[in-house]
């Protein structure tokens, strides 16, 4: 019956998977789906990849152990997607390209800003990728007795057929269906998890007597720390091109906006429900060995074994959903902005789209050493993730949206400084020189900021990157946009 259970649901996302890739045809397809993307597929998309099999595991063992302060987390994703939904994505629509990087490039009148942007886009997206292989590579080897090793490569293998066999197209519609299936899986499996614990006043009492901060607002983390939580998520997902190109697939603004209130509305009540278990699951397993494992661990105890095999498979599209993002996202950025841009620049159309799903077999080869490896939690790996994303890109693509006199010295100074202060403060952290207890995230943010303001007054900003401003921001009609915007040219 778990075999059955988990069928029913992979065979829902097989034949999802199977219409989309018959839809999909062309780069403008693989790349953006055409510019077809409604509101509820961009919503669906935005959080099936926002929740991911880190959700499940990641998040769940921080609420277990650490508490209400990990809540700071997805107020931050929360946040983040505002931001993007209602004063990022509208512009990106407006300019209409294909990649960040094409919208950088631009921006600033620097062409140099499409590689470099690119390279930063895949050193943080395989460490994504390899906290994602992580995932599917505990679920697997939990339901299937297979080994670590195996379950990962199997996971990796998962996600490579899916994002080469659709792009954009199938991740639009497998993230909406997954939507579905995320929730259900939560839902489904809360009511067996509640009857087998004491009660709500029991629970709660017998938690804080152990943990008395475990309900306060920075629960087990220090106020500092909680906060640093707070922004290195909500920087890294505006720095996360795997989020930022749903924008340009959209059919027009509007459909943006109206997936800004859809998201709005299903991501904060659904990480209180995980909250909700996680805290009804540590009074059942007090002393459990890995705590990422505590999902599971509940599921597999409690529930019927078909709403095992339903929740498994829902946990591990949850994977899926993000890993295809993340994998087509670093693929495309590479392709378009290094291949296409600099190495062959008249390449034809049919060229590049082998050319970016080969890059997508070589990025997920990369992440795969990382996922077997399993250097650190998934929340560990994808806080420092995030962090390079937030510190090296979101700061500065959040900046240029509205500093209308930001340069293209200014741009690469927030870029160089953002990068190399986050990713050199980890280090000094890990070897104890940097002190455990500051995280790196909000001193590097400041600085990033004051350099990327000193330097911009220092500087000039040349007709063409004040022109690229002014034409995002001046709101068009849906209707012009999008006929403006309906053919994409590879060039």
């Amino acid at each position: 019956m778990i075999y059955v259970g988990m069928a029913i649901v992979f065979l829902i996302m097989i034949v999802t998977g199977v219409l989309s890739y018959m839809q999909s045809k062309g780069l403008a397809s693989f790349y953006v789906a055409a510019r077809s993307g409604r509101w509820y597929l961009i919503a669906g998309s935005l959080f099936a990849s926002g929740v991911s099999g880190a959700t499940f595991l990641g998040v769940m063992a921080w609420f277990y152990e650490l508490g209400a302060g990990t809540m700071w987390i997805p107020a931050g994703i929360a946040w983040s997607y505002f931001v993007l939904c209602f004063l990022i994505g509208p512009k990106l629509r407006r300019f209409g390209q294909l990649t960040i990087s094409d919208y950088l490039a631009e921006r600033f009148d620097s062409p140099l800003l499409r590689p470099v942007f690119s390279i930063i886009v895949s050193v943080w997206m395989v460490i994504l990728l390899g906290s994602l292989y992580v995932q599917g590579g505990l679920l697997f080897s939990q339901m299937f007795g297979m080994s670590y090793t195996q379950s990962t490569f199997i996971t990796a293998a998962f996600v490579v057929i899916f994002t080469v066999f659709g792009g954009m197209v199938i991740i639009l519609k497998t993230d909406f269906i997954g939507t579905f299936i995320i929730i259900g899986s939560l839902v489904i499996t809360m009511p067996y998890l509640i009857q087998a614990s004491d009660g709500w006043g029991a629970v709660t009492t017998s938690i804080q007597l152990e943990s008395p901060n475990y309900f306060t607002s920075t629960g087990e983390l220090t106020a500092l720390m909680a906060f640093s939580w707070f922004f290195i998520w909500l920087f890294g997902y505006l720095g996360n091109p795997g989020y930022l190109t749903r924008f340009y697939s959209a059919v027009n603004e509007r459909e943006i906006i109206k997936a800004g209130i859809a998201i709005a509305v299903i991501y904060l009540p659904a990480l209180t429900l995980f909250f909700i278990s996680a805290i009804y699951a540590r009074s059942l397993f007090p002393s459990i060995e890995d705590p990422e494992l505590l999902w599971i661990a509940y599921t597999m105890e409690y529930a019927p074994p078909i709403v095992i095999g339903m929740a498994m498979a829902g946990m591990f599209m949850a994977v899926m959903t993000s890993a295809t993002s993340w994998l087509l996202a670093g693929a495309s950025s590479i392709g378009r902005d290094i291949y296409q841009k600099i190495i062959h620049r008249n390449v034809s159309e049919e060229r590049m789209l082998v050319v970016t799903k080969l890059l997508v077999l070589v990025l997920a080869a990369l992440s795969v050493p990382i996922g077997i490896a399993r250097p650190a939690y998934i929340m560990e790996m994808m806080n420092l993730a995030y962090l390079i994303a937030g510190s090296a890109g979101g700061l500065v693509i959040l900046l240029s949206m509205f500093y209308r006199n930001m340069t293209k010295e200014a741009a690469w100074a927030g870029i160089i400084s953002g990068a190399f202060i986050a990713i050199g403060a980890s280090i000094l952290q890990n070897i104890g020189i940097w002190p455990a207890s500051i995280d790196p995230m909000i001193p590097t943010v400041i600085t990033a900021f004051l350099i990327i303001l000193i330097v911009s007054r220092l500087t000039k900003p040349n007709h063409k990157m004040l022109s690229v401003y002014d034409r995002m921001n001046v709101r068009e009609s849906s209707a012009s946009s999008s006929s403006r915007n309906s053919s994409i040219s590879v060039e």
